[in-house]
């Protein structure tokens, strides 16, 4: 006998195998459209890192040209 809220067959075999892969073949399809998305949102999110490290870059070339302009008598 199947508990009820299963998907387990019971004795009489009732268990609907079409329903199963209908349920089966949704979660399929929802899970490439969560993969999908995930895949584009780290696409984004790789290219918003890569601009942060340029950017960064950037900067400490400027702060560190800022800082070969101090006289060493002055950094100390």
């Amino acid at each position: 006998m199947a508990v009820e809220g299963t998907d387990m067959p019971d004795g009489n075999g009732d268990y609907d195998w079409r329903e199963r892969m209908r349920r089966l073949e949704d979660s399929v399809e929802r899970n490439w459209a969560d993969h999908d998305r995930i895949s584009r949102n780290i696409e984004h999110l790789h290219a918003s890192m890569t601009a942060q490290k340029e950017n960064v870059d950037k900067l400490l070339i400027a702060l560190r040209e800022l800082i070969d302009r101090i006289p060493p008598e002055n950094l100390r």
